[in-house]
């Protein structure tokens, strides 16, 4: 099956050199993970690991009142706040800072110098709640404050150059057009929701993760170190722009880290712990009965017989051996229903590969009995079928051919059904196919009792394939969110 690339990478671009352009519970776990899971735990359980000292160069964790902004790190580079009017106490952890936008920017941090002295190797880390995706708004803007070539800047933003399509961008530029990295995506963040938000280089890679996934990466570009940046005492902010013509950042930051290292993927994801927002099963146990739900949901999952650990997208998986049906066969199941709390909204992503493609096997199937239930296959025998019944009605969404070829290869999965009965089939980040349920709402499945990956309640055979990185939650993900998760 032909695999879909959603991003574009800029690869060094010159973007805002000059002038100004205006043209985008696993809780972390056991202690089998190893020593290096050193990352802080105020927004994951208590058995999260720890953070090493050496490691984090800055740790703003917004929990202030006055014109201060401490930092936590061994550092102690303290920040300077523009308007104290900008605390919070409605942050994704405790406080946070609630910026307003503007142009120029008015409420903002400023940093000293020092901070990235002797930093090549690194990682920022964040989260942020956008009320408005304003092009060039700066998550942060850091830099040496001169004039080409001695020139050095570094900056995240929600909405920079892409194209024909502006998304998020992380650049490092090193006093020159030719001496820029400029990583891209054709992705934006949505509006009104908390997203974490990692961005690690190392030399000329750069990779964006968003909540905790690799969402677009570049390697081989110029090598700028954010070391370059210093001294940066005054010509460095949070949500600023050292661009007189470009608003402030138009939303509230948390938890705003960097390290001087390359935090490993499994280190990003339990930063961006989902808390109650979705549940999550990494798979990443490797081994037992059990696969835990990395979320505040903790919701159990048992690992049946003929289901075994495998490497998966990202860390481990699941891996289902098939089977034709019978009473019993390999199965996991959920020991509460991550649906209970939906309303109008609902999404379930998978990362899948699917060593067989048979008529009427099961990603997933929920429901109880079979009055009221909810499901996806691969394949009908005509093609991929999604299924909600309930007392209420029936909906059936079922595309025009299999999308989801049985190829050995990991392909990106997702249902969403949003307000107003909206409903959409995603693989591989694009659509394939939609529908609009009238008579059945996601809350119609806040009683479920039957909670299976991979088992059907019906007579069909079982799923013969792997599953990886499940997420289940009670709002419709936008598309590019979508695009997000299925990066390949």
């Amino acid at each position: 099956m032909k695999h879909l690339i959603v991003f574009t990478c800029a690869v060094l671009c010159s973007c805002k050199a000059g002038d100004n352009l205006t043209i985008g519970s696993q809780s972390p776990s056991d202690a089998s993970r190893g020593d290096d899971d050193d990352i802080p735990s105020r927004d994951a359980p208590t058995d999260s690991p720890t953070t090493t000292a050496n490691d984090l160069v800055l740790e703003y964790q917004f929990e202030d009142t006055g014109s201060v902004v401490t930092d936590s790190s061994p550092n102690h580079k303290n920040g300077m706040l523009t308007d104290t009017s900008a605390w919070t106490a409605t942050g994704r952890v405790g406080r946070g800072l609630k910026l307003t936008g503007g142009v120029p920017a008015t409420a903002y941090v400023t940093l000293p110098d020092g901070v990235l002295t002797g930093v090549d190797d690194f990682t920022i880390t964040f989260w942020v709640n956008l009320a408005h995706v304003d092009a060039w708004a700066r998550i942060y803007d850091f830099g040496n404050g001169l004039a080409d070539p001695a020139n050095r800047f570094m900056y995240f933003t929600p909405n920079g150059f892409v194209g024909p399509t502006n998304g998020v961008m992380a650049s490092s530029y090193g006093g020159s057009a030719t001496n820029e990295i400029a990583l891209t995506s054709a992705t934006q963040l949505p509006t009104g929701v908390w997203k974490h938000v990692a961005i690690t280089g190392s030399g000329g890679n750069r990779t964006v993760y968003i909540d905790g996934y690799p969402a677009v990466s570049i390697a081989n570009g110029p090598a700028v170190a954010p070391k370059e940046m210093e001294p940066m005492g005054a010509a460095s902010w949070l949500g600023k722009s050292r661009f007189a013509s470009d608003p402030g950042l138009d939303g509230t930051l948390d938890e705003f880290r960097i390290y001087k290292r390359v935090l490993s993927q499994e280190q990003i994801a339990d930063l961006a712990w989902p808390k109650q927002d979705y549940s999550y099963w990494r798979f990443d146990e490797g081994s037992g009965a059990q696969a835990k739900d990395s979320s505040d949901r903790a919701i159990g999952t048992t690992v049946g017989a003929g289901v075994t650990w495998t490497t998966g997208k990202q860390g481990g998986a699941l891996d289902f051996a098939g089977g034709a049906a019978a009473a019993t066969g390999p199965t996991a199941t959920l020991a509460q229903n991550p649906l209970a709390t939906c309303t109008n909204e609902l999404t379930v992503s998978a990362w899948v590969k699917l060593h067989e493609l048979q008529n009427w096997a099961r990603i997933f199937d929920f429901g109880t009995g079979t009055t009221r239930f909810i499901y996806l296959a691969p394949t009908d025998g005509a093609g991929m079928h999604f299924a909600m019944v309930a007392e209420s009605g029936v909906f059936d969404l079922v595309t025009a051919t299999p999308p989801l070829a049985a190829d050995d290869s990991w392909h990106h999965v997702a249902a969403t059904v949003a307000t107003g009965g909206a409903v959409t089939l995603y693989v591989d980040g694009a659509v394939v196919g939609s529908g609009v349920s009238d008579k059945v709402k996601p809350s119609d499945f806040a009683s479920m009792t039957d909670l299976w990956l991979g088992k059907s309640r019906f007579p069909d055979p079982y799923l013969h394939g792997a599953v990886d990185d499940l997420r289940i939650g009670c709002r419709a993900l936008t598309a590019d969110e979508i695009k997000n998760l299925s990066h390949p």
